[in-house]
């Protein structure tokens, strides 16, 4: 069962924020869990959560996902019984003062697949290149390959998809296209390094049956809570699907 998080929050002192602050606020998601669950965080290669900052409106968010529900009671669930009203934000010399938090469940809908699907891509979205180096503009088979390996992990019903993850993808290749963009190239700062990235929103065209299309659109909602790429536990790969 997924769920989803939003903490709005507002800051002691007048600063400038962006996305970049979602590493920081990863270190602070960790100091609620229990250790030993923080250790099988660190060794899993696929994680159960996703979490990124964003603001809408002129305000603060800081939006927490889980991808099951063992992720909710172990990441949720302590930051919501710490009764915490305020996080401390080190170094800024500041606080985040916590307005209103929001759970709901996660919903994907099983038949609302469509020709023509705009993603948003929030915060800075990268993927890793086999040889080496960082992947910066966006291609199908990089996201949909994202995609298909989180919904294979943490996904309810990935077997009612495909029994093989590969043909799923040369099927997905063969059959959506990206007919519209409108990027730009940002990075996202971690531990003193700044990641390669893009951001802006692509326009996908879905050929096939209506099953296909749900397909598409159930991978792509899942996205929305798994995020896609690299890092996406420290915010980056946050996407909205219109």
């Amino acid at each position: 069962m997924i769920h989803k998080l939003t903490i709005e929050f507002t800051l002691d002192k007048k600063q400038n924020i962006d996305y970049n602050i979602g590493s920081v606020l990863q270190g602070i998601m960790m100091t609620f869990l229990d250790r030993d669950y923080g250790e099988i965080l660190h060794r899993q290669s696929l994680k159960p959560y996703s979490q990124y900052f964003e603001i809408k409106d002129g305000k603060y968010y800081w939006i927490i996902n889980t991808l099951t529900e063992e992720a909710k009671e172990k990441i949720i669930d302590k930051i919501l019984v710490s009764n915490r009203r305020s996080l401390d934000l080190i170094y800024r010399k500041t606080k985040l003062n916590i307005e209103k938090i929001e759970l709901i469940k996660g919903v994907i809908s099983q038949n609302e697949g469509k020709r023509d699907t705009i993603v948003y891509f929030k915060t800075p979205t990268s993927f890793k290149k086999t040889s080496g180096g960082y992947e910066i503009f966006p291609s199908v088979r990089h996201i949909f390959n994202s995609l298909i390996n989180k919904y294979e992990q943490f996904g309810e019903d990935f077997v009612e998809i495909t029994y093989n993850k590969n043909d799923l993808l040369e099927e997905i290749i063969q059959n959506v296209e990206i007919v519209g963009y409108n990027l730009k190239t940002e990075t996202f700062g971690v531990k003193g390094n700044y990641l390669p990235g893009f951001m802006g929103s692509i326009n996908f065209r879905v050929k096939g049956n209506q099953d296909f299309k749900n397909t598409i659109s159930k991978l792509l909602k899942f996205g929305e809570y798994s995020g896609i790429g690299l890092k996406s536990t420290m915010g980056m790969g946050a996407i909205s699907v219109i």
